[in-house]
C-alpha cells in the first residue's frame, strides 16, 4: 500500500525519527505523506496506554487526514490510544479544560464561549469585545481585530477589568483557552511530562499555522519529555495572521532540526503552473510536476485585466475552460478572490455600504443568518444557530452552552425537544424578502405565538435582501455551476481551473508597490493569500487584476522570459 510513494516521501514515512520538519511545497502530497507514516507507526504500534497525537488546524484538514488512511491504507478510524483532530480541540481536552481551573481561579470546569464554540452575548461585555480581546504570549492584553477597538482601550479599566472578571468566573475564549494552557503547562510542568508520556508521538500538520502560544505548548512537551515530533507545512501558504499564526517559527524550527527535508515534488499542477507560481515563492528551485495526467498540460497560466464587467470575465473563462475539456462544476472549476465584495459584482449582487446600519441587536441577525442558511439547504447549520440564539432568547442567557441545551433536551426528552426546535423553524417565513418585511412577518408570528419577544432591524437596513446581507458567509449560499469563494475557504483543495480575482490591494500596501519592490512572501502575507489562490489548480490558471499597471507588475514578478 505504500508503493506510490515517491522517494522523499519513503524517507519520511520510514527512515525519519525524532524532531523535523516537513517543507512541503503545494501539491507535494502532504497528507498523503502524513496518512501514510501514521499508518505504518499505526500498523507497529503495540503499547495500550500510548498513543500518537496527529493535529491540524480545521475539521476540514484532520479529517482528509482520517480519509486518506482510511481510503489508501485501510485503517477505518483512528481511536484510543490516538488522537486526531485540531490543536485546540486537544488543548482543550487535555490541558485547559481538565486544568483550567488553577489558573483561572473559577470553582469548576471551564466554559469555552465565543466563535466556533457559540456566539457570547453577555449584557454588560458585548461580544465585539469580549471575542476580540484575548493575551500575547507575554501576558498583555491585545485586540484580534484593532479596527473594531478605539485607540486607547487597553487604557480603559471597564473593558480590560470585564474581560478578566468573566476569565476568573470561568469564562474562556479558544484563544484565551490556548493563552491559559501555557501557563498550565509553565506553573505545572507535571501536566506537560503526563501529556508526554500519554502521547509519546506527535504530528502537526499545517504547522505554518502555528501561533507563538501554540508552538511554546509544543516547546514545552518537548522540555518535558517528548521526542518524536513531526512538523509539517509550507511557510509560503501561511495565511492566518489575523489569528496569530506566525509562519517563521516553523522556518525557525526547519533552520534549528537538522532532520529536516523539503518536499518539492508537485503531484497537483502542470509544469507551466509550477513555472508560473514559483516566481513569489520562497523555494531554492522550481517545484516538479509528477503527475502524469497533467504534467503537460499545454494551457499557459495568465494575467488579464477586469473593469466592471466581472460578469463577462467569469463567463469567458468558463468557455476558456470547456474549450480545453474541463467539464465545468464545483468540483473542477472555482472562481476565487481575496476581498470578499467581489462575489458581489461577479453575481450582481448590490454591496452594502460599508458602515451601514442594519442590525440593531445580534440576536435578530442571528435568527436572520440561521434561517438564510436553512432556507438555503444548509440545514444542521441553520439549525444548529436557531437552536442557540432560541435557548440564549427565551431564558435571557449570555451564552448558550452544551450544557444548556443538554439540559433543555433533559427536561423536554430528545424527540420533543428537537422537534419544538424544528417547528419554530417552519413557522419562520422565507427568506425571499426584503429582511424589513421578514422582521415584520417574523413579529406577527412571534407575536401569535406567546413566544415573548421580537425582532428589530434599523431602519438604514430595511430594504436589503438576505444574499446582499449573508451572500459573504463562508459557504457558498446561492448556486451556481462552479464553486466560488475566498482564498481562505479553498485552502487546501485542489481544482482542475481556477479564476483568481485580485483587487489593487488586500490589507496594507498595494500588490504593485510589493511587487515592484521585490517584497518577499516571507514577509508578506499578501503574496502568501495570492500564492495559495494561484497553486489551486491543476490545468488552467487565470489571475484577474484591475489594470495594466497590475497586470505588468504581476506578469514581472510570475513570467520567466
Amino acid at each position: 500500500m505504500f508503493r506510490t510513494l515517491s522517494d522523499s516521501q519513503r524517507e519520511i514515512v520510514f527512515n525519519k525519527s525524532g524532531k523535523f520538519i516537513v517543507r512541503a511545497c503545494p501539491g507535494s502530497g502532504k497528507t498523503y505523506c502524513v496518512g501514510a507514516r501514521l499508518a505504518r507507526l499505526i500498523h507497529d504500534w503495540e503499547k495500550k496506554n500510548e498513543g500518537i497525537a496527529i493535529l491540524s488546524f480545521t475539521n476540514v484538514a484532520w479529517q482528509e487526514i482520517e480519509k486518506k488512511c482510511s481510503e489508501k491504507f485501510n485503517i477505518e478510524k483512528i481511536t484510543y490510544p490516538h488522537f486526531l483532530g485540531t490543536i485546540d480541540s486537544f488543548v482543550n481536552k487535555y490541558i485547559f479544560l481538565p486544568f483550567g481551573h488553577l489558573v483561572l481561579g473559577c470553582k469548576g470546569r471551564p466554559t469555552l464561549v465565543g466563535e466556533p464554540h457559540g456566539t457570547w452575548s453577555g449584557k454588560d461585555f458585548s461580544s465585539a469585545l469580549f471575542d476580540n480581546i484575548s493575551y500575547a504570549i507575554d501576558g498583555s492584553m491585545y485586540a484580534i481585530q484593532a479596527a473594531k477597538m478605539n485607540a486607547n482601550w487597553q487604557q480603559n479599566n471597564y473593558i480590560t477589568g470585564a474581560k478578566k472578571r468573566y476569565n476568573k468566573a470561568g469564562y474562556a475564549t479558544q484563544n484565551d483557552a490556548n493563552f491559559f494552557a501555557m501557563k498550565l503547562l509553565e506553573k505545572y510542568p507535571q501536566i506537560a511530562k503526563a501529556i508526554a508520556n500519554r502521547f509519546p508521538y506527535l504530528i502537526v500538520d499545517e504547522a505554518q499555522d502555528t501561533s507563538d502560544i501554540q508552538m511554546r505548548i509544543i516547546d514545552m512537551l518537548i522540555e518535558n519529555g517528548l521526542s518524536e515530533v513531526m512538523l509539517v507545512g509550507d511557510p509560503d501558504q501561511a495565511i492566518f495572521e489575523w489569528n496569530d499564526a506566525r509562519p517563521e517559527l516553523l522556518t525557525q524550527k526547519y533552520d534549528e532540526w537538522e532532520n529536516s527535508i523539503v518536499l518539492n515534488e508537485n503531484r497537483r499542477s502542470s509544469q507551466n503552473i509550477c513555472d508560473f507560481t514559483f516566481g513569489i515563492s520562497s523555494l531554492n528551485g522550481t517545484s516538479v510536476s509528477v503527475n502524469e495526467q497533467v504534467r503537460e498540460f499545454t494551457h499557459q497560466p495568465k494575467v488579464i485585466t477586469y473593469s466592471n464587467n466581472l460578469p463577462q470575465i467569469v463567463s469567458e473563462f468558463i468557455a476558456e475552460c470547456q474549450q480545453h475539456g474541463i467539464n465545468v462544476s464545483k468540483e473542477s472549476t472555482a472562481i476565487i478572490y481575496r476581498s470578499k465584495n467581489i462575489i458581489n459584482e461577479v453575481l450582481s449582487i448590490p454591496e452594502i455600504a460599508f458602515g451601514t446600519n442594519v442590525w440593531i441587536d445580534s440576536h435578530t441577525r442571528e435568527f436572520a443568518r440561521g434561517k438564510f442558511l436553512y432556507d438555503n439547504g444548509r440545514f444542521k447549520d441553520g439549525f444548529k444557530i436557531i437552536e442557540r440564539i432560541l435557548l440564549k432568547t427565551l431564558n435571557a442567557l449570555s451564552y448558550c452552552s452544551e450544557d444548556d441545551i443538554n439540559d433543555a433536551i433533559a427536561q423536554m426528552g430528545f424527540i420533543a425537544y428537537k422537534s419544538q426546535i424544528q417547528t419554530f423553524i417552519n413557522l419562520l417565513p422565507q427568506t425571499n424578502i426584503s429582511i424589513g418585511e421578514w422582521v415584520v412577518s417574523t413579529n406577527k408570528i412571534l407575536k401569535e405565538n406567546s413566544c415573548g419577544f421580537e425582532l428589530h432591524v434599523h431602519k438604514d437596513g430595511l430594504r436589503f435582501s438576505f444574499p446582499q446581507l449573508f451572500l459573504n458567509e463562508d459557504k457558498q449560499i446561492i448556486e451556481q455551476n462552479y464553486r466560488y469563494g475566498t482564498v481562505h475557504s479553498v485552502k487546501g483543495e485542489t481544482f482542475e481551473a481556477v479564476l483568481l480575482i485580485l483587487k489593487t490591494k488586500g490589507i496594507g500596501s498595494a500588490y504593485k508597490t510589493l511587487l515592484n519592490k521585490n517584497i518577499s512572501i516571507s514577509t508578506s502575507e499578501e503574496l502568501r493569500i495570492a500564492y495559495v489562490g494561484m497553486t489551486r489548480p491543476s490545468k488552467i490558471l487565470v489571475i484577474a487584476v484591475p489594470n495594466e499597471e497590475n497586470k505588468s507588475a504581476w506578469e514581472n514578478r510570475l513570467v520567466r522570459n
